[in-house]
């Protein structure tokens, strides 16, 4: 099997491993055994040993003979080179964004963080606003990368985002209700800025959030 970029990254196995770390049926750090997280993520021995094999490639499980497949736990390098990566790509993303966008997608931008925030402020618990600020949150950025126009950059993208959502994993309340309004009122500077043709308000605004959303992530 070629192991280009985009190899994997829509196996079943590799979307099983990661949807078990969300639900909290597998850890960060944990050791399990090869045949126990085969029965956790669903899958029979052949396709196991390919998801083993793409797991370890991606540094997510180190393989050790005898004792098992322990979970990767990031550290602080970790956190902090993913949260680096990601605001380069998505900062130069939007400055091509900023050349094409439309006032159509900044009213609904605009409109669905006000709705998210206020369903926030009515649902305060993590498990019911999650997949609906997910949501949100991959519309805003995800348009950053699209104007890359380049398949590769966005199969790169999508694996930093699993992993990024991997990390919340690790504070839990930096992705609570005061934090998560925090997030969307820091977006919709960004978009602010945008309807205003302030393409450096805009980077301005974007680097401030990654960068609030690190410390959030470090220090909540």
């Amino acid at each position: 099997m070629g192991a280009g970029l985009g190899w994997g990254i829509d196996n079943p196995g590799y979307v099983a491993f990661f949807d078990a770390l969300i639900d909290g049926r597998l850890r960060l750090g944990q050791t399990v055994k090869q045949e126990e997280l085969a029965e956790i993520l669903g899958l029979s021995l052949s396709p196991m040993r390919e998801t083993t094999t793409l797991l370890e490639a991606e540094g997510l499980i180190t393989v050790r003979r005898r004792v098992g497949l322990t979970i990767f736990y990031p550290d602080v390098r970790f956190v902090g080179n993913t949260f680096q990566f990601r605001e380069m790509l998505e900062r130069e993303g939007l400055r091509r964004f900023a050349q094409t966008v439309t006032p159509q997608w900044i009213s609904t931008r605009r409109e669905e963080h006000r709705d998210i925030i206020d369903y926030v402020r009515a649902h305060p618990v993590r498990a019911t606003y999650r997949e609906p600020v997910k949501e949100v949150e991959h519309r805003f950025h995800i348009s950053f990368i699209e104007a890359f126009d380049n398949d590769q950059i966005s199969i790169i993208y999508k694996r930093l985002t699993q992993k990024m959502f991997i990390l919340r994993l690790l504070t839990p309340e930096s992705v609570g209700p005061a934090n998560t309004i925090l997030s969307m009122r820091e977006h919709m500077a960004v978009i602010d800025a945008l309807e205003a043709r302030d393409v450096e308000g805009a980077v301005r605004g974007l680097e401030t959030h990654v960068r609030n959303v690190l410390h959030r992530v470090l220090t909540t």
